[in-house]
């Protein structure tokens, strides 16, 4: 069994299932398209659907908030388990760098927005190489965790830096470093290169097409630039994401929390978060004209940025509170009931690296309708209304459930993230054991999944008839007891 903290677990697997529901709204639905084209037009339903996808920032910020909080958190536990600052420092940088190669890989070959997109909408399918310098949440990640490692080395130094109040202090102070000269930073970028890293024209996006123009050397600070001020998920504000969720992975690594003061700190953090946008967006960047241009679908202005963390925290905490923090917990029940978005929180690589395969669930909806002469819009750009989007998202959904459910009984031998631990960890197994394993369980999905240990820092409520019993057995000086017949 694994100890395992079971908000993390469920919540991050409902940011990648959050992932696959909104990048399929937003290559489906009609109201994605009224809202890309003519916002002011948006009936009042659209509002709602559009707040979750623009208030959850497609539910990066989320997964990036807790994918950083685990990450500090076994850095945390690795150390004080003995194991050196070096060779900490050492995985970390490889996860991160195979993670960035995987992610190279997968936006020219996977991403559902280029090849199954082209299948699906009946289009000539060919490869965009330049969409290696695109900068995304799985590039995002591998670079968070690489700078987040290098800071951990350093404050690791010493007794002094190691105190949770301070490293916090110095990841707020990096996050913030991240948030605030973020528009000097593209506009030097745009400045430049002479385009705007926000816009896309035709199917290769703007900010990728002047590539080389520089000079040979392009190519390469590309590989980097992309990542600070790229459309999708730039460093730029988006490490503030990584940065919270480390500050939670110190505190979460320091023993058993304090409840009140633990919760108390949180939820008064992420209120003041919320207040601050406020005066950010009134005071400082001022309400627009246009009130549809406050926020992009892509990158987030500082306003925003604060907004969303505050609400994904009280979004964290508030599960952190129902499960690790509530003696009254059924785990037996919880873990049952958790056990479809546990799966996909643990495996969450694979499930999202596999996102383009609702390209099949599309194109088989389409073919079976065209035998009852109807077709809903399946294969079409912004085809489906919302009924028939929410259709087949819960299609999606369910065909993930069944498909995890299947992988799981074989321990996910040959997914993602089994891939991924055969090239971390076999190696290591190799010197040990002086053999080589091929099909291990590298996952501990035994343990991670099936039978975990949940971490909870209460003790458990007891049954009131435990308590009577507990109480009749207690001895009483010099008074001896005999049972009853």
């Amino acid at each position: 069994m694994s100890d395992r903290i079971i908000s993390f677990d469920i919540l991050r697997g409902w940011a990648i299932l959050g992932n696959l529901m909104i990048h399929t709204f937003m290559l489906v639905s009609q109201i994605e398209g009224i809202a890309e084209t003519d916002p002011a037009n948006l009936p009042w339903y659209g509002f709602i659907f559009m707040s979750l996808v623009i208030v959850f920032g497609h539910w990066r910020g989320l997964f990036l908030l807790i994918s950083a909080a685990i990450h500090m958190y076994m850095m945390q536990k690795k150390f004080k388990s003995g194991l050196s600052r070096e060779v900490i420092l050492f995985q970390e940088i490889l996860k991160g760098i195979v993670l960035w190669i995987w992610a190279m890989f997968f936006y020219v070959f996977l991403a559902q927005w280029q090849i199954s997109k082209s299948w699906v909408e009946q289009q000539p399918i060919h490869l965009e190489w330049r969409k290696i310098y695109h900068a995304d949440q799985f590039a995002n990640i591998a670079f968070a965790i690489i700078l987040s490692a290098i800071i951990f080395y350093i404050l690791s130094s010493s007794e002094k830096l190691r105190k949770p109040v301070v490293s916090s202090i110095v990841f707020g102070l990096v996050g913030l470093a991240f948030i605030f000269p973020a528009q000097a930073i593209y506009q030097a970028a745009n400045n430049f290169w002479g385009i705007d890293f926000h816009n896309e024209l035709g199917v290769i996006p703007e900010y990728l097409q002047n590539i080389g123009d520089k000079g040979w050397w392009d190519y390469i600070v590309r590989f980097f630039a992309n990542q600070a001020t790229g459309r999708e998920s730039p460093l730029f504000p988006h490490f503030a994401y990584s940065a919270v969720g480390s500050i939670f992975g110190i505190f979460l690594s320091q023993g058993i929390p304090n409840k009140k003061k633990f919760l108390s700190w949180g939820f008064g953090f992420a209120g003041f978060c919320m207040v601050f946008s406020v005066f950010w967006l009134f005071v400082v960047e001022k309400i627009p004209e246009d009130p549809f241009s406050l926020v992009t679908f892509h990158v987030h202005p500082t306003w925003f940025t604060f907004l969303t963390i505050g609400m994904l925290l009280m979004v964290v905490l508030g599960f952190l509170a129902r499960h690790e923090f509530n003696s009254k917990v059924n785990w037996e029940k919880r873990l049952k009931q958790s056990r479809f978005s546990r799966r996909v929180g643990v495996f969450s690589l694979t499930v999202y690296s596999l996102a383009s395969i609702q390209a099949v669930l599309r194109v088989l909806l389409y073919y079976i309708f065209q035998i009852f002469s109807y077709d809903p819009g399946f294969r079409t750009p912004f085809g489906l209304n919302i009924g028939w989007t929410i259709f087949l998202i819960a299609l999606e959904i369910l065909m993930w459930f069944g498909i995890t459910w299947a992988w799981e009984k074989g321990h996910f031998i040959g997914s993602i993230d089994w891939l991924f631990s055969l090239a971390l960890k076999a190696p290591f197994q190799i010197r040990k054991q002086n053999k080589k394993p091929i099909f291990g369980d590298f996952m501990d999905v035994q343990g991670k999944v099936i039978e975990p240990t949940p971490i909870s820092w209460v003790e458990p409520a007891k049954d009131i008839e435990v308590i009577e019993k507990e109480e009749e057995s207690i001895p009483i000086e010099g008074v001896e007891i005999q049972p009853v017949s």
